[in-house]
């Protein structure tokens, strides 16, 4: 490595990386998680080895180089390390559509039942229908030029908070299942209905040991209760949320450039990437049947991409001396790296 790629890439050990920089990093990341959570709340969970492992990717971490002597510093960051480097792919559609002057109320990424990038337009009907085919086009662009091939695209209109009021039928569920929980004295702080998603959430009050222990018979009683109602097209979603965030712990940093990493190529075939604290594990759901003879293969590629992001300088200072497990699933749950 020559001498002036030597003195960049300690500058720029320095200038980003030290304990001010770190903390703002962390910060942001708290900031973002409580913005997501408010604005999000039907965001997808994933759930791996009984913990559950929220993957933010709309985190911004860091800015973007555009000096030529910068870009020189980035082509020798591995593939994941060029994305933790850079804006979350929702972060530069945003960017880009709002300097297109476009009336965007956010962007969601869906993974199941299909990879699905979602742009939420704000503003009455005639102008959603004159602008949702060019900002389908730009978010294309977008997406292509970083060859990001997995996700399609959708551009919905964003409904007002007083564009919809809850009918007689969802009114009366939402108090019948209130009723016949506070019967059971389960504890619970909220019951709310989402009429577009199709979704009845159920936030249970009290510690994750009670939620734990309740969770199942909730869901089991809520369906119970929407069924003898004839109330049958919605999902019943019970969590336990909580806004209270003591730390960012190590993988909360690291794993949302893991997951657009590798999510959003096709070729990784990766369905879902979550992690466990204590032991720190990487866990990476995968398409390919155990019985494929490329699994093995492609389990040992994503393990090195990994591995290799882990010891990278940038990721190295984040990480410390914590010991970590990676463990690449194949579709029928054999571990295939």
């Amino acid at each position: 490595m020559d001498k002036e790629l030597k003195q960049v890439k300690e500058q720029y050990k320095e200038h980003y990386y030290d304990d001010e920089i770190s903390n703002r990093i962390k910060n942001k990341v708290y900031e973002r998680i409580l913005k997501d959570q408010r604005k999000w709340s039907l965001s997808k969970k994933f759930k791996f080895l009984g913990s559950v492992a929220v993957i933010i990717l709309f985190l911004l971490v860091g800015s973007a180089f555009v000096s030529p002597t910068m870009a020189k510093v980035i082509s020798h960051i591995p593939y994941l390390g060029s994305i933790f480097q850079s804006k979350s792919i929702s972060s530069l559609i945003i960017d880009e559509l709002e300097e297109k002057g476009y009336k965007i109320s956010g962007t969601g990424i869906n993974y199941k039942p299909k990879k699905e990038l979602e742009v939420r337009v704000e503003g009455s009907d005639d102008y959603f229908n004159e602008v949702k085919d060019e900002i389908g086009k730009t978010v294309k662009g977008i997406l292509k030029s970083k060859g990001y091939d997995a996700f399609s695209v959708k551009v919905s209109k964003e409904l007002a908070q007083n564009d919809y009021v809850l009918n007689g039928e969802e009114t009366k569920i939402g108090k019948e299942l209130t009723k016949i929980l506070k019967q059971l004295d389960y504890k619970f702080d909220s019951i709310l209905i989402f009429p577009r998603a199709k979704v009845i959430n159920i936030n249970i009050d009290g510690s994750k040991e009670y939620y734990d222990a309740v969770k199942d018979d909730v869901e089991k009683t809520a369906i119970d209760v929407t069924e003898l109602n004839n109330y049958k097209d919605y999902n019943i979603d019970v969590n336990r949320s909580t806004v209270k965030i003591e730390k960012a712990d190590t993988g909360a940093l690291i794993t949302p450039a893991i997951a657009e990493g590798l999510m959003s190529k096709k070729e990784f075939k990766v369905t879902g990437v979550g992690y466990k604290e204590k032991p720190l594990s990487f866990i990476i759901s995968t398409s390919i049947p155990s019985s494929d003879s490329e699994a093995k293969a492609l389990g040992t590629e994503i393990e090195s991409m990994i591995v290799e992001f882990l010891k990278s300088e940038e990721i190295s200072l984040i990480l410390g001396n914590e010991s970590y497990e990676i463990i690449v699933k194949s579709k029928d749950k054999k571990k295939i790296n």
